[in-house]
């Protein structure tokens, strides 16, 4: 049979005070001593934590508190014997039943002090006494063990983030202050290890960009053969089994994505950068950025990216007419003549921006679109204005039209 005590104890719907304490009398362990003592103190434990969580003098409280007491003591005896009944039964016999109670008071104290979450951050905890008073009720030993296991995890995510943190040069102070996932910094110090040089420390969108044009750049077997020889050799050994599973995951989920030639690389980093810790998100001069991810964009706008350039050249794309950001007069006006016989086709240009813009300025440009459309909608398909005359200030206004004998 392959099911540990430990395994059995977790099945068992009884609290593991009482089965250890069944095993210990039947098996002469415990004695009726014992037993006496333990029903000679258990009130007085009963009393002290009714009153910690309520009040002492209404029988709900003491109800409850018979449940924490024993709950308390069952946690305490079954991580302590691993489950194993003879061992929990030694323990009953040789310690008072309060010093049980108060054992798994402190497993419970640890659990609370753990790291809820793996974030390289302060963690704003509530009261410790609140913690105690929802757990001491709760009687499934698994759910002690998962969050124990769960939390220690984060623990020791939290100091490897703090170890790859200062292999980027990244201080310890500064990750805390941002609120830092833990296992975003250990990925990317691991994507640097395998595939970046020495100055590479990811410190903007723009570095990550690069160096996941980079990658993708890379025949596979050598992309693979870096991913194997990464040398993990200075990795301090409690941290080889966060390290592992990461590696694994950028093997298996990262690296497939780069696999994918026809995809935009802006589209790539943002599928990518937030499981990656980046120095800085955002970048004071998109310029090179949008160069390096979204080429199109780049060569039609030419680096001017103010509205009324982007206006003038969504009107164009949805013309039809060669691209521009600037148009003159008599280009305008032949637009307007279009747009009244055949309609204004604006899905184009929404097409284009979803397809060639840099996909952190799509939201923003698709709402400036939309705003223009309704707009543009009242002059440029205004049958009314048989001279153009508000169809033209309109395009002056919000696009950039060069005026005739204008340079």
């Amino acid at each position: 049979m392959s099911d540990t005590p430990y395994d059995i104890a977790l099945i068992d719907n009884r609290p593991f005070f009482e089965s250890a304490l069944r095993f210990g009398v039947q098996r002469a362990i415990i004695s009726s001593s014992k037993i006496a003592a333990i029903e000679a103190e258990a009130p007085k434990g009963l009393v002290q934590i009714a009153d910690a969580f309520g009040s002492k003098y209404l029988r709900p409280e003491i109800e409850a508190a018979r449940k924490r007491i024993v709950n308390l003591a069952s946690l305490y005896l079954i991580e302590s014997s691993r489950g194993d009944l003879e061992i929990a039964a030694k323990l009953i016999r040789d310690n008072t039943f309060l010093s049980l109670s108060r054992g798994g008071s402190g497993l419970l104290k640890t659990l609370f002090a753990l790291p809820e979450y793996a974030l390289l951050g302060r963690e704003a905890k509530g009261r410790v006494e609140d913690f105690l008073e929802a757990w001491s009720l709760k009687e499934k030993p698994h759910e002690y063990r998962n969050t124990l296991e769960h939390r220690q995890l984060n623990a020791l995510e939290i100091a490897a983030g703090y170890w790859f943190g200062e292999y980027l040069g990244l201080s310890a102070e500064n990750l805390k202050d941002e609120d830092v996932e833990a296992v975003g910094v250990v990925r990317s110090a691991l994507l640097v290890m395998m595939f970046g040089g020495p100055d590479d420390n990811l410190a903007n969108q723009l570095e990550f960009a690069t160096l996941i044009d980079a990658i993708r750049a890379m025949p596979v077997a050598k992309r693979n053969k870096a991913i194997t020889n990464v040398d993990l050799s200075e990795i301090p050994g409690q941290f080889l089994s966060v390290v592992q599973r990461i590696v694994e995951e950028i093997k298996t989920h990262d690296i497939p994505v780069l696999q994918d030639k026809k995809a935009p690389l802006d589209r790539l980093v943002f599928t990518l950068k937030d499981k990656y810790y980046l120095g800085d998100h955002e970048i004071e001069d998109t310029s090179e950025y949008d160069a390096l991810v979204s080429k199109e964009w780049s060569r039609l706008t030419k680096g001017k990216t103010d509205v009324d350039s982007l206006m003038t050249l969504f009107v164009c794309i949805s013309a039809g007419i060669t691209p521009k950001t600037s148009i003159s007069e008599k280009i305008a006006k032949s637009i307007v003549k279009q747009f009244r016989n055949d309609g204004f086709p604006h899905e184009l240009a929404t097409a284009w921006i979803k397809d060639s813009a840099p996909h952190e300025k799509q939201e923003g440009l698709l709402e400036d679109w939309v705003n223009f459309i309704e707009e543009a909608n009242n002059y440029l398909l205004d049958d009314w204005d048989t001279t153009y005359s508000g169809a033209m200030r309109f395009l002056a206004l919000h696009c950039h039209v060069q005026k005739a004998g204008g340079k």
